[in-house]
């Protein structure tokens, strides 16, 4: 860890905030020490050399403004005047938030078992069934995976979580090894490219982050096991499920286990995954015609078995 990147870490754990905070911010300040170098005190053409060194990478204007927090908490320790810096203001409307298709996930799924390397696998098996982001795949807190679990270490104030690892996906994490956050983006687009799937260059690991949040949004299960599986931040919780977040226990393995039931690509990883996927279709197909009013006697014994099996198993 560097001088700075300490000062930095040390700073935000004494005031209280979450480790995984502080950890994120101690990396965006190592890179500054790593464009800027180890000094005293910092001025305009300092920060204008890191900027430099973002921009170059392809951060957005959004990101860049995230990574200047740790800065301007450094200039406040160091006890030097943080330079008013003229800069895009950043709309709504112009952030762009990239999300595959349901179609695309699956594509990647089974296109990629057949064409990536051991690690890339895995890497895509963690992406599609537990949605983290960039920094919670690669170091300096990567993945655990230990005894039929792996522990992702989040970001951005959500809680470090332990999930459990289905059967679908066992094998396949056998290859993982991590790699640095930024070589993890070329990863992504190496991906990509054997796969066959053209994309945007804002695509990245957080699409489908995205993309499996909004089909267990569509899904039955309950916005509280959707915010715990897709390990949100207790302050987003609260916001937006209220007091019903103190109320209700966390139960992470029963979480795991309703969410793997319902989840919209873990199917695609098994080696049964075809009876699966038409069993999944069968059964809505026999809810339509229920709710159409169209449901014979024979169909609704169909949809009877078919739902007691699936809370059986």
């Amino acid at each position: 860890m560097g001088k700075l990147a300490e000062m930095i870490y040390n700073d935000l754990i004494a005031r209280g905030k979450q480790v995984d905070t502080a950890e994120h911010w101690r990396t965006w300040t190592e890179r500054f020490e790593n464009a800027c170098g180890i000094k005293e005190k910092y001025d305009r053409q300092d920060l204008m050399k890191f900027l430099k060194w973002e921009r170059e990478r392809g951060f957005t204007q959004n990101s860049i403004n995230t990574h200047l927090r740790p800065i301007k908490l450094l200039a406040q320790i160091q006890d030097w005047p943080f330079p008013r810096l003229s800069m895009p203001k950043v709309k709504t409307e112009d952030i762009t938030r990239t999300i595959f298709t349901k179609e695309e996930v699956i594509m990647s799924i089974q296109t990629g078992r057949q064409l990536l390397e051991p690690n890339e696998l895995s890497f895509l098996a963690i992406a599609t069934v537990y949605g983290p982001r960039r920094e919670e795949l690669s170091y300096p807190k990567p993945p655990e995976i230990t005894d039929g679990k792996i522990t992702l270490h989040t970001v951005k104030g959500g809680p470090k979580t332990t999930h459990l690892i289905p059967p679908e996906i066992t094998p396949v994490l056998e290859g993982f090894s991590p790699y640095s956050a930024d070589y993890m983006s070329h990863v992504f687009q190496q991906i990509m490219n054997k796969i066959g799937l053209r994309v945007g260059k804002r695509y990245g690991w957080h699409s489908f982050r995205r993309a499996l949040a909004t089909e267990l949004l569509l899904s039955e299960a309950s916005a509280l096991n959707i915010s715990r599986f897709m390990r949100w931040s207790d302050t987003t919780l609260k916001r937006e499920l209220g007091t019903l977040t103190i109320y209700a226990k966390k139960d992470q393995a029963r979480i795991d286990q309703q969410i793997f039931r319902i989840h919209p690509f873990l199917p695609y990883w098994g080696s049964g995954e075809s009876r699966e996927i038409e069993r999944r279709d069968k059964l809505q197909s026999l809810i339509d015609l229920l709710e159409s009013g169209e449901l014979s006697g024979e169909e609704i014994e169909q949809l009877i078995t078919m739902v007691r099996t699936r809370v059986d198993t």
